[in-house]
Formats: C-alpha cells, sequence, structure tokens
C-alpha cells in the first residue's frame, strides 16, 4: 500500500474573482516522482503554490479546502516552516545576483539555523550541489556571481537553494521549460537521484508527455481546474480512460 506524503482536499482556488481550481482532491505517494499535466491556464502552477502557501503573498488570492504535508495541515503550521519542508523550483531560474554561487545556497541554511559550524555550512553547501549535479562545475568558483553561470547552470543552483533547506517534498514548475537539452537531462537525473537515494518525494509539472513518461512514476492530469484522470504514468500516457487526457497527448489540446 502506498504512503501519501501529500494530501489535497476538496481545494479551491479563487483569484481575482476568477475560480482557477474547482474541489481538487489528489494524494501524492511518498518516495515518488508525481507529474502534474494538462492545457495551459488549467491550474498547474496554482496548484503548486497553494500547496506551499505562496498564494498567502497575493491580496486577490482566495483559497479554501485543505493541504496536508505527512498528516499536517499546512494551514495550521507557519509558512516559513511549510516552505521549508515542502520546496519549490520556479520556470524561471532565480538565484539571487546580489549573492556569490555559495552564498546563494548557504542562506537557507543559514536562516533557518541548520548548521552551527562553517563547516557544517560548507557541507551542506557540497551536498546540495552535488545533488543537483552542479559542484563539479562551480567547485572552484563558488564566490563568483551566479550571474556568470549559463541558464542551464542557474537552474540547478536554483535547485540546490532549494535542496539546501533539506525538503521532504519538492515541487517543481516546469524546471526544464527553459534550459537547454544538456542541462534538461541534468536536472531529470537530479531529481530521479534524489528520489531514489534521499527518499525525496517530486510534484513536477510538465507540458511534455515524453518527460512526464521518462521522469514520473504518476501522472495527474488537470483540466478546467479539475482533475479528470490520475494513476501510474504509463498507464495514463499510453491507455487514457479519460477523453480529455486522450486528445491532451495526442497533442490536440
Amino acid at each position: 500500500m502506498a504512503t501519501y506524503a501529500l494530501e489535497v482536499r476538496d481545494l479551491h482556488v479563487w483569484l481575482s474573482g476568477k475560480e482557477i481550481l474547482r474541489g481538487v482532491t489528489v494524494r501524492f505517494p511518498e518516495a515518488a516522482v508525481t507529474a502534474v499535466m494538462g492545457p495551459s491556464g488549467t491550474g498547474k502552477s496554482t496548484l503548486l503554490r497553494a500547496i506551499n502557501r505562496l498564494l498567502d503573498l497575493n491580496p486577490e488570492a482566495r483559497v479554501e479546502g485543505d493541504v496536508r504535508v505527512y498528516g499536517r495541515s499546512v494551514y495550521e503550521m507557519e509558512p516559513y516552516e511549510v516552505r521549508r519542508i515542502v520546496a519549490m523550483v520556479f520556470q524561471e531560474p532565480n538565484p539571487f545576483p546580489h549573492l556569490s554561487i555559495y552564498d546563494n545556497v548557504a542562506i537557507g541554511p543559514r536562516l533557518h539555523g541548520l548548521a552551527r559550524t562553517k563547516r557544517e555550512l560548507d557541507e551542506i553547501v557540497r551536498w546540495a550541489l552535488e545533488k543537483a549535479m552542479l559542484w563539479d562545475e562551480v567547485k572552484d568558483r563558488l564566490d563568483s556571481s551566479p550571474m556568470k553561470l549559463s541558464g542551464g547552470q542557474r537552474q540547478r543552483l536554483s535547485l540546490a537553494r532549494a535542496l539546501a533547506l533539506k525538503p521532504r517534498i519538492l515541487l517543481l514548475d516546469e524546471p526544464t521549460a527553459n534550459v537547454d537539452p544538456v542541462n534538461a537531462v541534468k536536472i531529470e537525473e537530479a531529481i530521479r537521484g534524489l528520489v531514489r537515494e534521499e527518499g525525496l518525494t517530486a510534484v513536477f509539472v510538465t507540458h511534455m508527455p515524453s518527460q512526464a513518461v521518462r521522469v514520473s512514476e504518476y501522472i495527474v492530469f488537470l483540466y478546467g481546474g479539475r482533475v479528470v484522470e490520475q494513476g501510474p504514468s504509463r498507464e495514463v500516457a499510453l491507455n487514457p480512460r479519460n477523453p480529455l487526457t486522450e486528445k491532451f497527448f495526442r497533442g490536440e489540446l
């Protein structure tokens, strides 16, 4: 029987008065990658932002329903605690340009008191960069600006920064959409390695069926702000039960 790291229960989200998510209920298995798919504007990114309470920062957002992380409601937790346990990587690489490569990764552990000594902090930074498959490329220039890195490297640095908090759940909003194929492969490999070696749970938004099958064990398909199909990735991709899912995977939606 699967153990669920994350449960979304009857989640409704309105943005500027428009209902984006319409009663989403879905569970995400622990230590697995779940791909969230669907046409543009169907609520994929909104779902991720609701999970780690980033919608709290939007005065035009209204949320009803519940999100539970290992049985705890995120609405009964402090937002900073939620975002440490549930980290997020966005579509656009977003390293802090005023900080060095090292400090970009170290800022989270410093703020949350995860390292007591410089040596412990160094170990966290190296671990995170290794897991993001970036250490060998930057280990001799940790004091350099992240803006000297390529776009794909900056995205992997953003991944390392999220990992440095040692989260249990990682949300990824189309993390390879704006990087070159080489870096996209490295990001995919990094995610699979984190799940396999660290037991991380990943929720991965992608618009590419081939990537979903390659990276994930499960697919959740959204349409019109609702879950219309979910299940094992190959089953959903190759034998969809819902006509909308079938049209999407044929490239007709």
